[in-house]
């Protein structure tokens, strides 16, 4: 596994002692993260908030990197909250065109990496040209089969379950065929596996209606780093705690 970072890392860095500590047969498959901090990171410094969501996007596409080279399989990203409207309209714009761009700066790296994209969330309300140039990027990455980035924007983990259940109800499905495994098939995240690891950035310890029903046996992780300083140190950290676990699913 090292070798896989090896242009990354330097010798007798505290970089390369974490990741000899990692067992290479012990990688979740499925990572979720809490992006908390770019407000912070930017206040604390004398910079725009604007200043703090553009170096957070790049922390995001250096983890989808480190994910993508440790043999991670899934990775979701809470990039834009349902709630996150209430924020000044200005700031909204800045990210909504940031992502924007963003997807058109890195749609090469989905194609080189063999990484597949998929929205959660409810794309409605998003900008139009936002929203077809998400569905763009979907569309073009569909066969990719490396890795899964979810990305989730206008999300809301109680509206999930709400809309869930709506399709349930549309569909006539009986309720004595109703369990878990069919339940899935209807939530933003159809067809991928529960988190083995949420990673909450900040110093926050909370869930903010993130995937209330998928983590219901994930590990969690909460790191006072704020998002932007997020980089290879602090992914090898939480990988390293979360395989000092011991999942018992219930059992002894």
């Amino acid at each position: 596994m090292i070798n896989s970072f090896r242009n990354l890392i330097e010798e007798g860095s505290e970089e390369e002692i974490l990741l000899r500590k990692i067992d290479k047969d012990r990688i979740p498959v499925h990572i979720a993260v809490i992006m908390d901090g770019n407000g912070r990171w930017a206040e604390q410094r004398g910079l725009k908030r604007k200043d703090g969501h553009k170096e957070g996007a790049e922390s995001a596409k250096k983890i989808a990197e480190y994910a993508l080279r440790s043999g991670v399989k899934y990775l979701t990203l809470f990039a834009f909250s349902s709630e996150n409207w209430k924020r000044p309209i200005k700031e909204i714009n800045a990210l909504m065109n940031m992502l924007y761009e963003n997807l058109i700066k890195e749609k090469d790296l989905l194609v080189k990496n063999d990484i597949k994209l998929r929205i959660v969330g409810d794309m409605e309300r998003l900008p139009s040209k936002l929203k077809r140039k998400l569905v763009e990027t979907m569309e073009l990455s569909r066969f990719h089969k490396k890795m899964l980035i979810n990305l989730a924007l206008n999300y809301g983990s109680r509206m999930e379950i709400i809309n869930a259940v709506k399709k349930i109800v549309e569909a006539n499905i009986p309720s004595l065929k109703i369990n878990e495994k069919l339940f899935s098939k209807y939530l933003y995240t159809t067809n991928c596996p529960d988190p083995d690891l949420l990673i909450r950035t900040s110093g926050e310890r909370r869930i903010s209606n993130f995937l209330l029903y998928q983590i219901a046996y994930s590990e969690l992780y909460f790191t006072p780093t704020l998002w932007p300083d997020f980089r290879l140190k602090e992914f090898l950290k939480a990988i390293l705690d979360y395989q000092e676990r011991n999942r018992r699913f219930g059992k002894v």
